[in-house]
């Protein structure tokens, strides 16, 4: 590993730390070009990084990096469902939802989708959470699961969106009644969407 890498505790990094601890470098931005071309740093967007020997020797820190790579934001959609083993299939792509626009970033650690909603949308059942890489924004599961909802079942009824859930995506029963619905009420009064409260309507059918 470069001498100037070993300074760097995290993951990932961003140009305007790295380039500090470069500074006895004639060019600092030449000598990060050259870290990504040999293969030590993989660059996900232009000034952000994430440091290839340590990627390998422990897990890819996808929570904070999609964090970080574009924001505000917060993971969310399949993402979030997954992590709260409430869908079982794996997701490949790390969904996030942002009050900034709608966008997607396609790197070789994989694709990062971020989904605008609205400032209202987006302010509720924001939680923060860590793990062994450190500490993430991520829904709320009623909020995933609202803002999945939104996304993508738009105009079904409570009773269809009850089966698109249970036998499309395959959520347990006991895991939709298990919902704090307090907090999806108080979800439903920021969405203002008629889909959303269709989600608490197919909750109490259960």
């Amino acid at each position: 590993m470069h001498p100037s890498l070993q300074f760097v505790k995290t993951a990932y990094v961003k140009a305007q730390n790295l380039l500090p601890i470069m500074s006895d470098y004639t060019n600092p931005r030449d000598c990060i070009s050259r870290l990504v071309k040999n293969g030590e740093l993989i660059r996900l967007k232009n000034g952000f990084f994430v440091l290839t020997k340590k990627i390998e020797e422990g897990p890819i820190p996808y929570e904070q990096l999609a964090n970080l790579l574009y924001g505000p934001s917060y993971l969310s959609f399949e993402w979030a469902l997954s992590y709260y083993g409430m869908i079982p299939e794996g997701v490949y792509v790390v969904t996030s939802a942002t009050s900034g626009h709608s966008k997607s970033f396609h790197t070789s650690l994989g694709t990062f989708d971020y989904i605008s909603l609205s400032h209202l949308r987006y302010s509720i059942g924001i939680v923060q959470k860590s793990n062994e890489s450190g500490n993430f924004l991520i829904a709320s599961p009623e909020k995933a699961l609202a803002d999945l909802v939104f996304l993508k079942s738009k105009h079904l009824s409570s009773k269809d969106l009850l089966v698109d859930l249970i036998e499309g995506r395959r959520i347990e029963e006991e895991t939709l009644r298990s919902l704090d619905k307090k907090h999806l009420y108080d979800i439903c009064e920021n969405y203002r969407s008629q889909t959303v409260r269709a989600l608490i309507n197919a909750i109490g059918i259960i």
